[in-house]
C-alpha cells in the first residue's frame, strides 16, 4: 500500500509493471524526505545565522547534515559546523562540500560580545588571514586585515553620523 487513495494509485499505476509502480513509489518518497530535510535545514541555518542569540537557548554547536539522492543511492555529507560560547556567539564556523572542508573561521570577542578577531583558516587548517576589530561606545571604529605572516594587507575605518 502506498498510502495513496485506491482511485488515485489505480488511476495513476494502472497498466503498470510492479516494479515500475515500486520505482515511482521510491521517488515520490525521496522526493517527500528531500523536501522534509530541505525545510529543516534552512529552518537550522536561519537560526543559526540571527545577530542576537535567545539567553535561554544555549546552543554549544549545530551540525548540519546534506542527504543527497541519485536512483537508489543515498549519499550523506557534513555541510557545516558551527560552535558557540555560553553567551550566544559564534566562535567556530566551518563549510563543508561533499563532506570536504571548504571554508573555515575562527571568532573572538570582548567582554561586551564585539567580535574582536576572525581568522580564516585554509582546508588543511593553515592560517590564511587574521582580521582584528577595534570599538569605540560599541561601535565599530576600524578593521586591520593581516595575511599568514602577519602583515598589513588592508585597513578600514569606520565613520559615524549621528542625530
Amino acid at each position: 500500500m502506498s498510502g495513496l487513495p485506491l482511485e488515485v494509485e489505480f488511476h495513476y499505476f494502472c497498466g503498470l509493471t510492479e516494479s515500475l509502480k515500486l520505482i515511482i513509489k521510491f521517488k515520490i518518497m525521496t522526493i517527500a524526505r528531500y523536501i522534509l530535510l530541505l525545510t529543516l535545514v534552512t529552518g537550522l541555518n536561519q537560526a543559526s545565522y540571527a545577530q542576537k542569540k535567545e539567553p535561554d537557548k544555549k546552543i554549544k554547536s549545530i551540525i548540519v547534515y546534506q542527504e543527497k539522492y541519485d536512483m537508489l543511492v543515498t549519499r550523506k555529507y557534513k555541510d557545516t559546523e558551527q560552535y558557540f560560547d555560553e553567551r550566544g556567539n559564534l566562535l567556530e564556523d566551518i563549510a563543508y562540500k561533499q563532506g570536504k572542508v571548504t571554508k573555515h573561521f575562527k571568532y573572538q570577542y570582548d567582554s561586551d560580545d564585539n567580535k574582536i578577531r576572525e581568522e580564516e583558516f585554509d582546508p588543511s587548517g593553515r592560517i590564511i588571514e587574521i582580521s582584528e576589530y577595534k570599538y569605540e561606545n560599541g561601535l565599530r571604529t576600524e578593521k586591520y586585515v593581516y595575511d599568514a605572516n602577519k602583515k598589513l594587507k588592508s585597513k578600514k575605518t569606520y565613520q559615524y553620523t549621528t542625530f
